[in-house]
């Protein structure tokens, strides 16, 4: 047998595994077979908990840019990142900053070779407790169907492994289109569903529960029925898009549910709203990256002014329709979900105001990574980490929350049924946390499916903010060759000293291209010269 060489990694960093605490930090006798790895009753779950760290984290992780500032939603300030390269067309097929191929299928190598040792190795010798045995078929399951659903909203037609190769079966690889696809995700979705537990001790807590199949399913199908893969609009894909994400919506209880505060979901790692994330890692290059200049940060990621406008203002109404919406003032009375997230001229933070006017200290070309949209990013900031001290913070990377099961239940009720009362009580439940008074979260009645599409988008865009969210609605929506060809646009704030009064003007940051090839990633050209894989259209 070849023998098996890798490393178990601090797995969840605080979301400590109390069965894995002898092993945690060590690296694994590369010595060692296969068979003696899964023999081993702590090294067997070990490995299994080793495969989580294939999961992808979004802070920072394009040279110190968020995916956020490939799409509409930001600008990143630093001219030397790869994140520009989606916003010039300069993604080939040999070079790609999210090319993520060898990664996932990495990671999809260990969950089947796992899969596989739990019913003979780990079977055998009870390495694993047999009682445990099930929880874990479901964990890997989940973990196969993650890995391969990263792949395929970004290549399109791709295999899907869901067995061990060899070098003798290795030529058995079949690229699958993506229907195909998307059915095998979905299999594996609902067979870890059935494994996993609805929740785990804080002991545990890190690893896959029920909800977590429950929610890549629903984000899986609702991509499955959008315009770029449902082309001609089957309204059956629609309908099980919706049922996906009542699923998914009714895996609350005790320790799943929205948080009364949504700034809350991201100060707090044990939130009940985070499903699933990343490890929770002590650190505090987020904010080192991102705090505005005058605070000792780069301020990186700065949002855009198609960011601002998507936030409603305190009465629940677009800033296009609220007749109390002031120009003048646009910062004022707005939905509080646009002051979690968005560092404006005049926010207070840390015990001070930014200054985002040209001239001012966190303003315009005050410095050459200072904000080129007139905004910071304040979303996932802990403001008590103190850099010049060097203090820290627990960051996990959200993959999952339980808000996304309302969004995709009244977008995809929406798209086959029209919107109905069902999808108005659906987002309404979700806003209402937002607002002091309920009824400023409802959507006004009599809308037509178009208005309410628009109003739905707007809706996600707000509440999923920098969250790798919106890179990938446009493309689903076919939106993006329209969205991502127009110039991104700022703030550009001018300081009165005689009245002390501002005068805001919305100006073009940068120019943006977008070609419709891009709506699916090139295949790597090594993948493609090895003869198993079409590349895709256009590349």
């Amino acid at each position: 047998m070849n023998k098996i060489s890798f490393f178990i990694l601090t797995v969840f960093a605080g979301f400590i595994f109390t069965a894995c605490e002898d092993y945690l930090d060590k690296e694994v006798d590369t010595n060692l077979t296969g068979d003696a790895v899964f023999e081993d009753k702590n090294l067997a779950p070990g490995f299994l908990y080793n495969i989580y760290n294939h999961l992808l984290p979004g802070y920072n992780r394009f040279d110190g840019a968020m995916l956020a500032a490939g799409s509409d939603e930001a600008v990143h300030s630093n001219s030397a990142s790869s994140i520009h390269m989606f916003n010039n067309g300069a993604v080939n097929p040999s070079a790609n900053p999210d090319d993520i191929w060898d990664e996932m299928y990495t990671g999809i190598r260990k969950t089947n070779i796992f899969l596989e040792k739990l019913t003979t190795t780990i079977a055998e010798t009870n390495s694993i407790p047999e009682n445990d045995r099930p929880v874990m078929r479901g964990e890997a399951l989940f973990l196969r169907a993650m890995f391969h659903f990263e792949l395929v909203k970004r290549y399109r037609n791709i295999p899907y492994v869901d067995r061990v190769l060899t070098e003798e079966t290795i030529g058995e690889i079949e690229q699958l289109p993506f229907d195909a696809v998307v059915e095998k995700i979905v299999n594996d979705c609902d067979s870890a569903f059935v494994y996993l537990p609805v929740s785990y001790d804080d002991a545990n807590k890190g690893r896959a529960v029920r909800a977590a199949a429950a929610a890549l399913k629903s984000r899986l199908l609702l991509y499955a029925a959008s315009p770029l893969n449902n082309p001609d609009n089957d309204l059956a894909k629609w309908e099980r898009a919706a049922e996906a994400a009542m699923l998914f919506r009714g895996q609350s209880g005790p320790s799943i549910g929205l948080e009364s505060n949504f700034e809350n979901v991201f100060k707090n790692p044990y939130s009940r709203e985070v499903i699933l994330a990343t490890q929770a890692v002590n650190n505090n290059a987020f904010e080192r990256a991102n705090f505005p200049l005058s605070y000792g940060g780069s301020g990186f990621t700065n949002p855009s002014q198609a960011l601002a406008d998507a936030f409603d203002t305190r009465l629940g109404n677009t800033i296009y329709t609220d007749p109390n919406y002031d120009p003048e003032n646009p910062y004022v009375d707005r939905d509080p979900r646009f002051y979690a997230t968005i560092l404006h001229n005049g926010a207070a933070f840390k015990g001070r105001q930014i200054q985002t006017y040209e001239g001012g200290r966190d303003g315009l070309l005050s410095a050459p990574t200072a904000t080129k949209t007139g905004y910071y990013i304040r979303k996932f900031i802990d403001p008590a980490v103190d850099l010049d001290l060097g203090t820290t913070t627990r960051k996990p990377w959200i993959i999952f929350r339980y808000s996304e099961a309302f969004l995709n239940y009244a977008e995809a009720m929406n798209e086959a049924n029209g919107p109905t009362i069902d999808v108005y009580n659906a987002v309404f439940e979700l806003r209402r946390r937002n607002y002091v008074i309920s009824s400023r979260a409802r959507y006004p009645q009599g809308m037509s499916q178009d208005e309410m599409r628009t109003r739905l988008k707007r809706e996600r865009m707000a509440e999923l903010a920098l969250e790798e969210h919106r890179f990938w609605d446009l493309r689903r929506w076919k939106d993006a060759e329209t969205e991502l060809n127009k110039p991104v646009q700022g703030m550009r704030i001018l300081f009165n000293e005689a009245d002390s009064t501002y005068q805001y003007n919305v100006f073009a940051v940068e120019n943006r291209s977008f070609d419709p090839k891009f709506y699916w990633y090139p295949i790597p050209l090594k993948e493609e010269l090895k003869g198993y894989v079409e590349q895709n259209a256009g590349w």
